[in-house]
């Protein structure tokens, strides 16, 4: 069954700036070295700033958010996010942020699955909309996609390891598979044993 994960790469890459601010925030921390460096830098002499507890708090600050950003991208490097994951049952969506389980939509509440764009501050964004029939318990604010409307849900895909497009060929490939599997199962409850002695 397919299954689209994050890009572990482009992941990777985002932990990667966050490298920088984690040194830095490291060295406001402990000696200093690099930021006395640069302060010489860049300011003389007699404008050299003192450093002032606000500093502190906000190296505290960003070694947290450094380190968030660090430990995430090696997590989706070796265990990348399966953002959507087919099985028999439906898809399987991950719409509520890290930590939580994916939502199981049932195969007859999805009517359309197409790749669009979406423009966010002037980008055009790549996304899947998925409509339903309806939205039930999905959540109102889900993680990384946006509700278009009622029952149109566009999720984002810039960071995935495949395209919106290669997304609709492997699903509707996958909604076909499992159709014709429940064919089969529903014509083999209906056949009797007499139908099975007729065929030998």
């Amino acid at each position: 069954m397919t299954v689209v994960k994050r890009s572990a790469v482009r992941m990777w890459l985002l932990a990667i700036a966050g490298i920088p601010l984690l040194v830095i925030a490291i060295d406001v921390l402990t000696n200093r070295r690099i930021t006395n460096w640069l302060r010489e830098i860049i300011f003389a002499p007699a404008d050299t700033q003192i450093y002032e507890p606000r500093d502190v708090i906000f190296a505290w600050a960003m070694l947290l958010f450094s380190a968030t950003i660090v430990l995430w991208g090696l997590k989706e490097l070796f265990w990348p996010t399966k953002v959507i994951e087919v099985r028999e049952s439906g898809l399987l969506l991950k719409l509520r942020g890290p930590l939580r389980p994916a939502d199981n939509v049932a195969w007859s509440e999805v009517v359309d699955v197409t790749a669009g764009t979406l423009e966010d501050d002037g980008d055009e964004l790549p996304v899947l909309e998925v409509k339903f029939l309806s939205r039930g318990e999905l959540p109102d604010y889900p993680w990384g996609a946006r509700w278009l409307d009622e029952r149109n849900l566009a999720m984002l895909a810039q960071d995935w390891s495949k395209d919106p497009e290669e997304v609709v060929e492997d699903l509707t490939e996958s909604a076909v598979q499992v159709a014709r599997v429940a064919a089969r199962e529903r014509q083999g409850r209906h056949l009797k044993p007499d139908d099975f002695e007729e065929e030998e």
